[in-house]
């Protein structure tokens, strides 16, 4: 490409010397035309004349059009260098600029250097104080050892002293044990005379003693007999006259005397390990046993012996709201009520009867005297640190299953809330149950007597008999162990 520069000069230079040109041959032209004498004079001259003035411009145009195209391809050299020079001081700059860069770099590695010296420095000088420290920790442990051996050598020192009194002592020792054993065994023939004497006596007396027993024994063996023939005999009597009650009372006695309130009750002397004990023993009658289910306590109980097929405990008993149930949880643990009227036996009492296999019948009344009945294959309460946990199995009867809901659930009163979901229902029920979220029976509930009208699960409820809005007129629960 062209200098702008260089062209401008070169046109200016071409129309320069075209205008000096053009001029001078118009001045020669007009020179000629106005002197005519002259042409007329010298014609052939000067055609010769103007035909070598024609061949001179024509001569002047090709040098020109030769000057100008050679001019051309110069400047072209000209921008060719100029671009090259360009590109020569790009790179010289890029250079340069690479050079500052690498200056910069080099500046920054010095400083690395220096900062890795004084760091060097402050190591050593760390170095030489840590050394100089533990030279001095050297030294004092060195004096700190000599100190304990100079100790440990007036230790030793000691030691063999105390060694040598103790072997002293103990050779003293062996031989005050000598005269003691010596002592010893002449005590010890002295005590085998004396119990060679005592022996012999103890024979005599042993012999006394002997004989006097065989004496008492044939006595006390003939009281024996005669009393156990007079037991028989009482007790074959006293059979024929339980038959006989038993029999008079299943005549007049209907099939739900548990459900209303019991006679006075009889009251049977002697301890049997539950009342299908008792039952199977031949007692026929309802009423207060002593039974000691563990062999170890002993409960006065109320056995019902006459309903499906008897041999029953009677563990709770709602027939007119004369006992207060809404109680807290040490009264239904210990137990409270009468045995012959309203009472609850007691949670502990509950978990030593169903330590073994035992079964469980639920008898209820509505208001309209219907009645339904509810059994349970199982029956297990558990022990105080449990809550006293209901387990009950599989059910039969026809008042529907009220107690599955309960099965797991630990017994809660209105003062010790032991829910799942902590809804405290047995403070707002009123009653004392396995509750949960609330329930779908409470058996210990308020009595109303309101003819069974009821709030949901109040008063003495069985939903799946009456529904969750009736109180019944009565219901007893009782277990029975399992043969």
């Amino acid at each position: 490409m062209e200098s702008p520069l260089v062209s401008d000069n070169i046109n200016s230079d071409f129309e320069e010397n075209a205008g000096n040109h053009t001029v001078e041959s118009m001045t020669m032209f007009d020179h000629v035309f106005k002197k005519e004498t002259f042409w007329t004079k010298h014609r052939s001259f000067l055609c010769a004349v103007g035909g070598l003035l024609v061949g001179c411009f024509v001569t002047v145009g090709f040098c020109y059009l030769f000057f100008n195209l050679g001019t051309k391809q110069n400047n072209e050299n000209i921008q060719s260098s100029v671009g090259a020079i360009t590109l020569d001081e790009n790179r010289i700059a890029r250079v340069i600029e690479d050079v500052n860069k690498t200056k910069e770099d080099l500046m920054g590695i010095e400083d690395m250097r220096k900062e890795l010296v004084n760091y060097l420095t402050d190591i050593k000088n760390t170095s030489l104080k840590g050394l100089l420290t533990l030279e001095t920790s050297f030294n004092s442990t060195m004096q700190l050892l000599n100190i304990i051996r100079l100790t440990s050598e007036q230790d030793l020192s000691i030691i063999i002293e105390t060694r040598k009194q103790m072997s002293e002592l103990h050779s003293e020792l062996i031989n005050k044990s000598r005269n003691e054993r010596t002592n010893m065994i002449e005590s010890r023939n002295k005590m085998s005379e004396f119990r060679s004497e005592m022996r012999n006596r103890n024979l005599n007396e042993t012999r006394i003693l002997q004989q006097w027993r065989n004496e008492t024994q044939i006595q006390y063996q003939n009281f024996r007999r005669k009393s156990q023939q007079d037991l028989m005999s009482f007790q074959n009597m006293k059979n024929d006259i339980l038959k006989v009650l038993a029999a008079s009372n299943m005549c007049v006695r209907n099939e739900t005397s548990n459900m209303t309130e019991p006679t006075q009750p009889t009251y049977i002397s002697g301890t049997m390990q539950d009342c299908l004990a008792w039952k199977q023993n031949g007692k026929w009658t309802d009423g207060v046993y002593s039974v000691s289910p563990d062999d170890a306590d002993i409960l006065d109980v109320y056995c019902d012996m006459t309903t499906d097929g008897g041999g029953w405990v009677v563990f709770q008993r709602r027939y007119d709201g004369s006992e207060n149930f809404l109680r807290g949880w040490q009264a239904y643990e210990d137990g409270f009520g009468e045995l012959n009227e309203e009472f609850w036996i007691g949670n502990k009492n509950l978990h030593i009867l169903t330590q073994v296999p035992t079964e469980l019948r639920i008898d209820l009344m509505a208001w309209d005297n219907e009645k339904r009945y509810a059994k349970y294959s199982t029956f297990v309460i558990g022990d105080a640190e449990s809550k006293y946990t209901l387990s009950v199995g599989r059910f039969s009867g026809d008042s529907g299953d009220g107690l599955n809901y309960h099965h797991g659930l630990k017994f809660s009163t209105f003062d010790q809330d032991n829910t799942k979901t902590g809804s405290k229902c047995a403070a707002r029920n009123k009653g004392a149950w396995w509750y949960d979220d609330c329930s779908f029976s409470s058996l210990n509930g308020e009595y109303l007597k309101t003819n069974g009208r009821a709030n949901q699960n109040m008063g003495i409820n069985w939903e799946k008999f009456k529904g969750d809005h009736y109180s019944l007129k009565s219901a007893s629960m009782m277990l029975r162990r399992k043969t």
